[in-house]
């Protein structure tokens, strides 16, 4: 583990070896096929090879290894479960539902307008790009913690402003 921790090659090939097949039977444990596993395992396994010379205790790395694990398969389900919503081609609308869902448009489009860019940022990477609050923290720089609580604070935003021109 300290000749991984310091970057030697060789040490990094041993824990691979080790490691991989582990998460690799726990990833296909929990349901996911062949190619899924090995993908996430892949991941995985760069993630700790990438962050190995930061963790602090060495005795931490089984924990450690298998949070990293457990958050990329939560990741994975949760994206597995957003499909997209493919909207009718208008021309096999009704005039009156065309009409209903342009105005539906307008006003969330309204109501986005008015949140700040940050708000806009934040639900565009959870909602549309589809990341978990520790990605986003990642690419914001910012914890889990706060993005999850900027998130529900820009939800709610969203709500109100959408309401507000609802209503105008």
């Amino acid at each position: 583990m300290a000749a991984a921790r310091k970057g030697d090659p060789e040490s990094f090939g041993r824990l691979y070896r080790v490691a991989a097949p582990r998460v690799v039977a726990f990833f296909r444990y929990s349901g996911l096929t062949g190619d899924e596993a090995d993908d996430l395992t892949a991941d995985v396994m760069e993630t700790v090879i990438r962050r190995l010379s930061g963790l602090r205790d060495p005795k931490a790395f089984e924990g450690w290894l298998w949070a990293i694990a457990r958050n990329r398969l939560a990741g994975h389900l949760r994206s597995r479960r957003r499909t997209p919503v493919e909207a009718a081609p208008p021309e096999e609308m009704e005039p009156p539902e065309h009409v209903a869902l342009a105005e539906e448009h307008r006003v969330i489009r309204e109501a986005l307008a008015r949140l700040p860019e940050r708000d806009r940022q934040l639900l565009w990477l959870r909602e549309v790009e589809g990341l978990s609050h520790a990605e986003i923290g990642g690419r914001l720089g910012a914890a889990t913690g706060a993005v999850r609580v900027a998130l529900h604070r820009a939800r709610r935003r969203l709500e109100a402003a959408y309401e507000e021109v609802d209503h105008a």
